[in-house]
């Protein structure tokens, strides 16, 4: 039963205490021209331990960020997603639906308060460092832990492509392998989790 855990996600609430390392984009896909097709990727990752003691690295968790602007356009990678932490004051937009025109609400004028234009972006992170979301994060367990610390480079290709057995799920496979620091020559054993 064990061995099971190792070949499913896990979808979890991660606490950002228990990352080791920054967030790394592994795929930017924008979803007005996105198509099946694309769910079959490859991307290479480098990761930097960022914890300052030595540590187990037990998994790998992902998550995703999503940008919704009022003309439909892409969002560059560039443009930070606004992180929502519990206890943040939020407001409410008001965004026109099915062509019907939002009611008129008077325009606040004064400095920085004006809208430019109608090319306002909404985002959210369903990631451990936001407001948890019903989407949580996944989790994907390692069958050997990554002993690591400050500096700890891991790097590999994560694959993805559909399931050929169920429509509403992703296949991934990851190949990686660790070194001490970007100083160091020498690179562990490449590891594939599938």
């Amino acid at each position: 039963m064990a061995h099971d855990v190792y070949n499913e996600a896990i979808i979890d609430i991660v606490s950002p205490d228990f990352l080791a390392s920054q967030p790394y984009l592994l795929k930017d896909f924008h979803l007005n021209s996105t198509t099946p097709r694309n769910l079959d990727f490859s991307s290479c990752f480098t990761l930097m331990s960022t914890t300052p003691k030595r540590t187990k690295i037990h998994a790998f968790v992902l998550y995703f960020d999503t940008f919704f602007t009022t003309t439909g356009d892409a969002v560059p990678p560039s443009v930070p997603v606004k992180v929502t932490k519990e206890g943040d004051v939020t407001l409410a937009e008001v965004w026109p639906v099915g062509g019907i025109p939002p009611p008129q609400r008077r325009v606040s004028t004064g400095a920085g308060l004006k809208q430019k234009e109608d090319r306002r972006v909404t985002s959210f992170s369903t990631g451990p460092d936001g407001q948890p979301t019903h989407w949580k994060q996944t989790v994907l367990l390692l069958r050997e832990p990554i002993l690591a610390e400050e500096d700890t480079i891991v790097a590999g290709t994560f694959y993805c492509k559909k399931s050929d057995t169920n429509s509403r799920e992703l296949d991934v496979e990851i190949h990686y392998c660790s070194r001490q620091n970007a100083g160091t020559t020498e690179v562990g054993d490449t590891v594939v989790q599938i």
